[in-house]
């Protein structure tokens, strides 16, 4: 088989995806990538906003890409890839098989129903040019086969897999609790406003944000004006996450949206009491103690103060239990045709 597989970045591709590819190539296909960044067969500019204007530039540059090659099947993972490529294949002849990998709708039953009706039309629009969707979450699995947004079938999956470390012994009694953590792009969208936030009715409490994006300066500007500064560690981009969780106390998320999220799985592997919104995800991994509701200062607090350890059984994410499974998915068009 010809196979492209596309993704908004090739960060995205290198975290998930480099296991899939090169099981598809073993068995003797052809893949290539469509993505934007340094090892993409094919380099698309997605800018990173499904709303700008400047995407649509790159619908005929994909379609061409489309026409010229012939795919027998492409591997959709992203909203904005999935977005745009599919978009590209409106009244395309003989077009490709498509499987649309959801790994988190930017929608659920939260939020505003103007935004949830803008997502849904957008996905209604392209179901013809969606054949099978895998989802990793329940509430996208019920989004998905409700609202019927593909031709055929509608899969579950554990995620795309994870290898989790070997980790050292660590003393896992702390007399003081106080060192919280995330990991993650500082965005709208992780809400890490809300922890610096919350973190200044938690005058105890220091909090180490892990990773960088374009929120940064004003989570700053913010932890200064709360006077929350010298409490607040935001680290960069790094590799290392593990010794910054072996080095914490809580891990704390604030996200509004999610798939099934790879950070969430790292703390559970870390041994890390968690504190989590009670969203889309999170509710897949976590039990109700672990959970607070979404944007409640209050909740959040509580929570924080209740943290603990609880033993997470993680064999069903770990990827040598979920490639071959995924892969099973992602070929099981080809005995229906």
């Amino acid at each position: 088989m010809k196979i492209l597989i596309s993704a908004s970045n090739m960060v995205h591709i290198n975290n998930f995806h480099r296991p899939y590819i090169n099981s598809f190539k073993e068995k003797g296909n052809e893949v290539y990538i469509l993505s934007k960044g340094e090892g993409a067969d094919y380099n698309i500019s997605f800018k990173k906003s499904v709303l700008s204007l400047k995407n649509l530039f790159i619908v005929p540059k994909i379609r061409k890409i489309l026409k010229k090659e012939k795919f027998d099947v492409v591997y959709l993972h992203t909203t904005l890839s999935a977005f745009f490529v599919r978009l590209a294949m409106k009244g395309l002849k003989n077009r490709p098989y498509v499987i649309n990998t959801v790994h988190g709708y930017l929608f659920s039953k939260d939020t505003s129903k103007l935004k949830r009706s803008i997502y849904l039309f957008c996905e209604k629009i392209l179901k013809k040019q969606t054949d099978d969707i895998v989802t990793m979450n329940s509430e996208d699995y019920e989004i998905a086969t409700k609202n019927k947004l593909c031709l055929n079938k509608v899969y579950a999956c554990n995620g795309m897999g994870v290898n989790f470390p070997r980790l050292p012994e660590i003393e896992k009694i702390r007399k003081d609790k106080t060192r919280l953590i995330f990991v993650g792009e500082i965005s709208k969208r992780k809400n890490q406003q809300f922890l610096v936030k919350a973190l200044e009715k938690l005058p105890d409490y220091t909090l180490t944000l892990v990773g960088d994006g374009k929120e940064r300066k004003s989570i700053g500007k913010l932890a200064k004006k709360l006077n929350v500064l010298d409490r607040l560690t935001i680290t960069g981009f790094t590799k290392n996450v593990y010794e910054h969780l072996l080095n914490s106390d809580i891990y704390v998320c604030a996200s509004q949206i999610e798939g099934l999220p790879f950070n969430i799985m790292e703390a559970m592997h870390a041994g890390l009491p968690i504190v989590a919104s009670d969203i889309k995800g999170h509710k897949d991994l976590l039990p109700n103690e672990c959970l607070y509701k979404l944007n409640d200062e209050a909740s959040f607090i509580n929570a924080v103060s209740n943290a603990r350890e609880i033993n997470f059984n993680l064999e069903k994410y770990k990827l040598e239990n979920v490639l071959d499974e995924n892969i099973k998915i992602y070929t099981a068009f080809i005995n229906s045709r």
